[in-house]
């Protein structure tokens, strides 16, 4: 189960042992209405139990992702970012930043704090604390970090990214309050998981030719979560509820899924 209640406890004896490496599996139906996560209760604690599930499904990650390969006619470099649980007035939310309009890559997109691995970085990890604080100015010490996903791919892969999963300690009243980098950053918001779990915002769909359809989630504001965020928000999350890594599924033959056109930025 991905969420804590007062009647369902976390306990070791109940989390699945580590199985065989997942397969990609159609759970979409023809028309890529996606199937709603395997938890129907919406009501989310981030309490001990929870976090203690969370660290222990996202231990039992394998390596990189089982259907994707890297560049090797290029050099191929290493980049992280930390998906960031946390707590906004009493709700407890996933944290996300829009890119500056100005950036060179992803412009405008909706992202997780993170970057590039600088050469003073000691372990991956430590670019994703670096990166988060320089663009969103929470200190490392603020975090708890839960575990890693498995790396991936950029859009033409050359540059392999780790994502990390943190919960922010301390709650926040007001998301406005948090200082972002005004030359990497031009917001910050959050989305309550119960809406992120939601599968009425949720759809999957098809980039250009590809024959795997991808998560996509339109939240608030019309800012819509799409690409590689989407694809590690959507993996992170069904690691925690037990149902693997499904991030992409195939299309089914014969059917005409739409192609996403992403959203352009708004300079």
């Amino acid at each position: 189960m991905l969420l804590q209640t007062s009647s369902t406890r976390f306990t070791p004896a109940s989390t699945p042992a580590a199985a065989a490496k997942p397969k990609v599996t159609a759970i979409t139906s023809e028309k890529g209405t996606a199937q709603p996560y395997r938890r129907r209760s919406l009501s989310t604690r981030l309490d001990a139990p929870f976090l203690a599930m969370a660290r222990h499904r996202l231990s039992q990650q394998f390596g990189d992702s089982f259907h994707f390969d890297y560049c090797k006619d290029k050099p191929v470099r290493e980049a992280a970012v930390i998906m960031l649980l946390c707590v906004v007035k009493g709700v407890p939310s996933v944290l996300f930043t829009v890119r500056g309009d100005h950036m060179r890559n992803h412009r405008g997109e909706c992202s997780f704090p993170g970057g590039k691995r600088d050469p003073e970085d000691v372990t991956i990890l430590s670019t994703a604390l670096r990166e988060m604080y320089e663009e969103v100015s929470i200190a490392p010490n603020d975090v708890e970090v839960l575990g890693e996903y498995s790396a991936m791919p950029n859009k033409d892969c050359t540059m392999r990214v780790t994502p990390f999963v943190g919960f922010l300690r301390r709650p926040m009243e007001d998301v406005s309050t948090i200082v972002y980098n005004p030359d990497e950053v031009q917001r910050v918001f959050t989305v309550p998981i119960d809406d992120l779990l939601d599968p009425k915002k949720r759809t999957l769909v098809r980039f250009r030719d590809s024959k795997y359809m991808y998560p996509v989630w339109h939240v608030q504001d019309g800012l819509t979560i799409w690409g590689l965020t989407a694809f590690i928000l959507d993996g992170v999350l069904r690691t925690i509820a037990g149902e693997g890594p499904l991030g992409s599924t195939i299309i089914p033959e014969g059917s005409t899924i739409q192609r996403f056109k992403p959203p352009r930025p708004s300079a």
